[in-house]
């Protein structure tokens, strides 16, 4: 049964993301309305110094599809979903999540139709750390985030015309399912 809500839950995400073009969240954007990139049907553009963008909607549920698979590749057992989304490379990301309780992995996927990276910058505080996440990886970029407090991620938006996606998860983990690092946002060098 757990196996369909999943499969459920994801056919709905997409459908809600290809349909706005925009975020997709389980908390209330106030007000935000989402913009995209819109679906063309058109061959990549021809001017090299364009972004490629997609060649329709089939290329974006692809990109889709493989974002999901490298989000569940790092999702640890037990780990219970907080919330997740999507946003438009053209778009970034900007988000406050809170971390009360349990410790906090934030997964990050990116998919576009040519090589491309973002930065990702998690702050908490005076704490500010700046991760590059590669477009394509077959297995999510994971972040832990210790419990207590909010913390923000913040992904700026590519340039004009820049095709893109970027899908995010927050789980909450018990302290023994974090590895390496268990504070990406403030290091753990010494």
């Amino acid at each position: 049964m757990r196996k369909h809500e999943g499969s459920l839950a994801t056919a709905l995400i997409v459908s809600t993301v290809l349909l706005t073009g925009g975020c997709v969240t389980h908390e209330d954007r106030q007000g935000e309305t989402p913009t995209g990139p819109e679906t063309t049907t058109a061959a990549p553009h021809s001017d090299p110094a364009s972004p490629p963008t997609w060649r329709g909607k089939e290329e974006q549920e692809d990109a889709i599809q493989r974002a999901t698979r490298a989000l569940n590749t790092t999702e640890a057992e037990g780990a219970q979903r907080i919330d997740e989304g999507m946003a438009n490379l053209a778009r970034g990301l900007g988000r406050t999540f809170t971390a009360e309780g349990r410790p906090r992995t934030l997964d990050i996927a990116c998919q576009a139709p040519a090589p491309h990276s973002i930065t990702l910058t998690l702050t908490r505080g005076a704490a500010k750390s700046e991760w590059e996440v590669t477009c394509g990886d077959r297995e999510a970029d994971q972040f832990n985030i210790p419990a207590g407090g909010v913390f923000t991620a913040h992904v700026p938006p590519a340039a004009d015309g820049t095709d893109g996606l970027l899908m995010w998860r927050l789980n909450a983990v018990h302290g023994a399912d974090v590895t390496g690092c268990d504070d990406d946002i403030k290091g753990c060098e010494d």
